[in-house]
């Protein structure tokens, strides 16, 4: 059974595949970056946030999948801190047992992520990482 940090390395790995296909040049970002990527594309640079999970839960009878974006601000109690879309452009949603990565804007996404199995089975990698690209890229220019 892998650990938290085996599935996060994973995740990124998966993302990294889907991201080269895509972009021009696509670099690691340093530990201390707010964002794990940043690729770049026709002279456009985007900040790529991934979250992975590798376990469902069940909710009304149906199996779903939870990514928390939030992360807890240190020292303080029940705080917590979401991406700035300044800090962040693309999440890379990463489901490590279907091998499926959903990549969204971020735009109004919120503290949480939620999908059933179901939909995120069905979901096509390159067309949610283009369309979110040129979803982030119009709203830079």
């Amino acid at each position: 059974m892998m650990n938290q940090q085996q599935i996060g390395r994973a995740g990124e790995h998966l993302t990294a595949s889907y991201l080269c296909r895509y972009f021009d040049d696509v670099f690691t970002a340093s530990e201390s970056s707010r964002f794990d990527f940043l690729a770049v594309k026709d002279g456009c640079n985007y900040k790529i946030q991934v979250k992975t999970t590798n376990s469902p839960f069940v909710k009304n009878n149906n199996d779903w999948l939870r990514w928390d974006i939030k992360k807890k601000i240190s020292n303080k109690d029940n705080e917590y801190r979401v991406y700035g879309e300044d800090e962040v452009d693309i999440f890379a949603f990463v489901c490590l047992f279907l091998d499926k990565v959903v990549f969204v804007p971020n735009k109004n996404v919120g503290k949480t992520y939620q999908k059933k199995v179901e939909f995120i089975s069905e979901i096509q990698t390159l067309e949610t990482l283009v369309s979110s690209a040129q979803v982030v890229r119009d709203l830079k220019l």
